[in-house]
């Protein structure tokens, strides 16, 4: 009897620390608006997010599915961001969110903006060792917004010579 009292009490202690380090596990977005640029964790925090959005239609104005589209920092130094990739709905559309991992805010109260190239390539046209032959970009300009705060998108329209 005493040595199930001993288990026993043993167990809920464990219980008891996990439910702890359960509770004090949480997603940062719960506490706001989930929509905002959130504070990257890790070592190397972002300094702020961006996102652009559009379409990518063939010569046509037809909408192009499964095409996917890469933002790529404009080449300097002191700029880098995640780089995630999305591909486009069956309606053309993709939208994709991205933090600035290197590079500051303006000091002056100017509009924190960066070049950014967007990149669609279609993914059928490529081959083994080959990359996309029917690929595409524009470059454009984004609005980085602060940690905490909305992101407004970028919209861009990306034409790939696809008839």
């Amino acid at each position: 009897m005493r040595q199930f009292r001993q288990k026993s009490v043993i167990s809920c202690a464990v219980v008891a620390v996990l439910l702890g380090l359960l509770a004090g596990c949480h997603n940062p977005a719960e506490n706001g608006d989930p929509r905002e640029c959130q504070q990257s964790s890790y070592e190397f925090g972002n300094t702020g997010c961006f996102e652009v959005s559009g379409d990518v239609v063939g010569l046509r104005g037809q909408a192009l599915n499964g095409i996917v589209v890469d933002p790529r920092p404009v080449p300097r130094p002191y700029v880098g961001f995640t780089s995630p990739y999305e591909k486009t709905d069956v309606t053309g559309r993709f939208r994709i969110r991205l933090a600035r991992m290197l590079g500051e805010p303006p000091a002056s109260a100017a509009p924190d903006t960066i070049s950014v190239y967007v990149v669609a390539a279609d993914p059928r046209s490529a081959g083994v060792g080959v990359p996309s032959t029917i690929r595409d970009s524009v470059l454009c300009v984004v609005t980085v917004a602060p940690v905490g705060t909305i992101p407004t998108a970028t919209e861009v329209r990306i034409v790939l010579p696809v008839p």
